[in-house]
């Protein structure tokens, strides 16, 4: 389980939640909420930050809750890198905005499309993560 201080050291840091009502989880909620302190520190700015989830049904909330965990992102003065329609694989899952799968109540496995679209993210996060440490243009 990650702990605030693994925010602190990363400089990516991809979230994942599943869908709750086309909403982020409680839980996650919960833990971003435990970084208030290290947010008024400064500590949490200029970093990557992106995100994935799972709900049980097509159209179940899952661009939804993406885009409302992303509003903690720019509180933070975070770096949005989600990995859009940058790579071919993105046409095959078709969301922009992350990684995302429905499960059907944990009865569709996941597939080689979403393990192909979050390797893709991950790698592009891995990027522009090492870019911007770099001090180089991503």
């Amino acid at each position: 389980m990650a702990a605030p201080d693994d925010v602190v050291w990363a400089d990516g840091v991809i979230f994942g939640s599943p869908t709750r009502f086309g909403n982020v989880a409680s839980q996650l909620k919960q833990f971003l909420d435990t970084l208030g302190g290290l947010w008024a520190q400064g500590q949490l700015a200029d970093k990557v930050y992106s995100g994935f989830t799972a709900s049980a049904t097509a159209h179940g909330g899952q661009e939804s809750t993406l885009l409302a965990r992303y509003h903690s992102v720019h509180h933070f003065g975070g770096i949005l890198v989600a990995p859009g329609y940058t790579d071919p694989i993105k046409f095959a899952d078709g969301n922009p905005y992350g990684t995302s799968h429905v499960n059907g109540q944990g009865a569709i496995p996941v597939d080689d499309t979403a393990r192909a679209a979050a390797a893709y993210q991950g790698k592009r996060v891995a990027t522009v993560s090492a870019a911007l440490k770099a001090g180089a243009p991503a």
